[in-house]
């Protein structure tokens, strides 16, 4: 058993024998970009460009829904040029998207929603068209979870990293189901390595969705407290809310306020006393990040 409730199952299994469900799997399978086999030395976005990533489900998506503030700040949610393009060429091709039509047509944010309620909300990549104005010179960020993999080749571009206690990205994976509820990530390219150790490593989904927050978080750790680091720790949008957006403003070097969106707390998803006993058992990166394995 999975751990996942029988609905879920059921809608996993569905989707998966829909005629949309192959076609999408057919587009993230000839997703070209893997970034082990770009050439170093891997030319750098620009000095006014910075990425979003961290873990799965570790708050991205509300950090790069804050930081939509044109004309000082644009982002850019997770678009699939970015399984396409190398970073220097990605933040380029945005820019002269926005400069050129005075829109952003790619990622999957929904920015009229946000800018109508202040709702954070997923959407389909061509649904985003959106008028953009920017006053130069503007700050462009891109979020994709997996961009922790240029942190090792990009040493002086700014990063910024999301961090979430285990015990709520674990449960957080349960509850989405799909690839991410079986502990893995989209098939492409991009994440066939870490897919590929990881369904080596177990045939059992529950401790996989702990392994998949160990495999990230090894790679993050020895990168944290870089200068051209900034850590966000989703528990403080709720309880350290001004702070954080003091060391947003000050990394940055542009005023960060997040009155634009709707921020609330959500409520946790349901562990069994054996997804927290995985937890416990094999989570070694908790107490490093500063978080209770227990």
């Amino acid at each position: 058993m999975n751990g996942l409730a029988p609905w879920q199952r059921v809608r996993d299994a569905a989707a998966r024998l829909s005629p949309r469900r192959r076609r999408w799997e057919r587009f993230l399978h000839e997703l070209p970009l893997d970034p082990s086999e770009l050439d170093p030395p891997l030319a750098p976005p620009g000095r006014d460009d910075f990425i979003i990533c961290g873990c799965p489900r570790s708050g991205t998506t509300l950090l790069t829904a804050v930081l939509f503030q044109p004309p000082r700040m644009v982002t850019c949610m997770e678009p699939w040029d970015g399984m396409r393009l190398p970073p220097a060429e990605l933040f380029a091709s945005l820019r002269n998207e926005v400069k050129a039509t005075g829109k952003l047509s790619r990622g999957r944010l929904d920015l009229r929603e946000l800018s109508r309620s202040g709702r954070v909300r997923w959407c389909v990549e061509d649904e985003t068209d959106t008028e953009v104005s920017v006053e130069s010179p503007w700050l462009l960020g891109v979020k994709w979870p997996g961009y922790w993999r240029y942190l090792g080749s990009l040493p002086r571009t700014r990063f910024i990293i999301c961090l979430r206690d285990p015990h709520e990205v674990v449960a957080s994976f349960k509850t989405m189901g799909g690839r991410v509820g079986e502990g893995v990530q989209y098939d492409t390219r991009f994440n066939r390595e870490m897919n590929r150790e990881l369904l080596q490593a177990t045939s059992d989904p529950a401790l996989r969705r702990v392994l998949l927050f160990e495999y990230v978080h090894k790679r993050l750790i020895p990168h944290l407290a870089r200068p051209e680091v900034l850590v966000v720790r989703y528990e403080r949008w709720f309880d350290d809310r001004e702070e954080l957006l003091g060391d947003l403003t000050r990394f940055l070097d542009r005023r960060v306020t997040a009155e634009h969106v709707d921020i609330h707390r959500p409520e946790s998803g349901a562990l069994s006393r054996r997804d927290r006993d995985l937890i416990a058992r094999y989570c070694t990166t908790a107490a490093p990040l500063g978080y209770a394995p227990n």
